[in-house]
């Protein structure tokens, strides 16, 4: 009872706070304004913005009502889709405070079961949930649980998925329904989250290695039973999530193909390699519109889209082809990606409700510098940046300290290197997504949850380093504590003199 206890009372503060940063509690409700891409979910259970226009997008606030229309026909198939419906009351009217608050709840249902779980070997344990939970906290990545879009299923899902890897670092295959339950947060989070949207992906196959090489031995049984669970979990999950997979990367070719191609195209590939547009089968003039987004002026602005716009699919994987000769120019661009995590405040998304005096931007798509819509506003967004070599530093770190955690894996602190090590690869996965399928565009919020990764793998590192120094520290404490103390030194004696 004193284990569900401190569990509940963790899970419980957790929830109180994330309802306190998001302004559930008292004061004004802290959301993410919609940039146009809230319709893809919420016109599935036919809500309908309450605002003058029924528009939700650029309106300068977080349209926190909406009202019942008619669904649309082809919504994005979403866990956050799943989840927005499932608070859609029956008598029509809805409000994102019920989203918020269904979050809140959810954040303390995997909070508890990991809270009880991670006391299998001592109450102290909980220090090991302190790296995924105070970033969850953070205003950047918490208000847009607020809002229309897909991303908040896909930090609650790498939330869940980081408590269970968190949990396994913590306790041992002996461990029973502890490790279960580990298992269980980790098979959820990748499912959530991989399902969020087809670019976070990452997490749920980050998920599938984790089950396929995590031991749980539930009872008594020979060494050899703990080894089954996690891989019948793995294989479930991949069986589970074929279906759902092919469907979003339909529903993306089927709405966003043209659109995607060319921010792959003149975002990236024409930008990174110039004089690459005959390669792709394009006009060599369509090398003057390098850098430029589908958006705001639509692709008749670009040089040479016309060509592309003829057979996207088939431009984009040259493209992709292109990447493949040119390995560094991937890795450069995922580099960007990541410095790109230094942006996660979104600053083009408000954060305070829409009221009718709210302002809207000048322009009905403002394009800046973290929107990636122009190239020399891009450039000026990352030369500002104060330290751009910090995220790839913390990738560096992370990767050492899952090879530690793998070597030396008795002790539990160095173990926790794991959780570091999925994080950064979860990071690197999203990234490589992001720049491989939207190109430079809006890359600060396809990056977004990578940003969440990075500060979980530095808070990881923390709790993998801070007792070795400390151990370290209490050492030389004492030492230098018996130097000062003990009795000085007894001069020996002189010798008898010999007769």
């Amino acid at each position: 009872m004193k284990r569900v206890g401190i569990a509940t009372a963790t899970a419980a503060v957790a929830a109180l706070a994330l309802a306190l940063v998001l302004g559930l509690l008292g004061g004004t409700p802290t959301g993410a304004g919609d940039n146009g891409d809230g319709y893809r979910l919420f016109c599935g259970p036919g809500l309908t913005p309450a605002t003058p226009t029924h528009k939700a997008s650029w309106l300068g606030g977080v349209v926190l009502d909406f009202g019942r229309g008619t669904p649309c026909p082809d919504p994005q198939p979403s866990s956050a889709g799943v989840l927005f419906g499932s608070v859609t009351g029956g008598d029509g009217a809805f409000s994102l405070l019920k989203l918020g608050w269904l979050y809140v709840l959810l954040v303390f249902l995997v909070t508890l079961l990991a809270a009880w779980a991670v006391q299998a070997r001592g109450p102290l344990r909980l220090l090991f949930l302190v790296p995924p939970l105070l970033p969850l906290l953070e205003p950047a990545f918490a208000r847009l649980f607020i809002s229309t879009f897909a991303e908040p299923a896909g930090l609650f899902g790498a939330y869940t998925l980081l408590l269970g890897v968190a949990v396994i670092a913590a306790t041992r295959a002996g461990d029973g329904f502890a490790r279960l339950s580990a298992l269980v947060l980790v098979a959820a989070g990748g499912v959530v989250g991989g399902l969020a949207k087809i670019g976070f992906l990452p997490l749920f196959v980050l998920a599938v290695l984790v089950c396929a090489v995590t031991a749980a031995r539930p009872g008594s049984g020979k060494w050899w039973t703990g080894r089954l669970v996690g891989p019948a979990l793995a294989i479930l999950l991949v069986l589970e999530i074929i279906a759902p997979v092919r469907a979003n990367l339909a529903w993306q070719e089927r709405n966003y193909a043209d659109v995607n191609a060319v921010n792959v195209v003149y975002t990236f590939t024409l930008a990174e390699l110039p004089g690459s547009a005959p390669r792709l089968g394009l006009p060599e003039s369509a090398q003057r519109s390098a850098g430029h987004a589908y958006y705001p002026e639509g692709p008749e602005a670009l040089a040479g889209s016309d060509v592309l716009l003829e057979d996207p699919s088939k431009v984009k994987h040259k493209a992709w082809d292109l990447l493949l000769e040119h390995p560094f120019v991937l890795v450069h661009a995922i580099g960007i990606g990541l410095q790109a995590t230094l942006g996660r405040s979104l600053p083009y998304l408000p954060d305070q409700p829409w009221t009718p005096v709210s302002r809207p931007p000048d322009s009905s798509v403002p394009v800046s510098g973290d929107m990636g819509g122009d190239a020399t506003t891009f450039q000026q967004w990352l030369d500002g940046m104060g330290i751009p070599w910090l995220p790839a530093l913390l990738v560096l770190l992370g990767l050492a300290a899952a090879v530690v955690a793998l070597l030396r894996r008795r002790r539990s602190t160095t173990r926790y290197g794991i959780v570091a090590g999925v994080a950064v690869m979860s990071a690197l996965g999203i990234a490589a997504m992001a720049v491989v399928g939207d190109g430079y565009f809006e890359i600060a919020k396809h990056m977004w949850l990578a940003a969440y990764l990075l500060d979980v793998t530095a808070l990881s590192l923390g709790v993998m380093v801070a007792p070795i120094v400390l151990r370290r520290g209490r050492e030389l404490w004492n030492r230098r504590r018996t130097e000062t103390t003990a009795p000085p030194a007894r001069e020996p004696e002189p010798a008898a003199p010999v007769t």
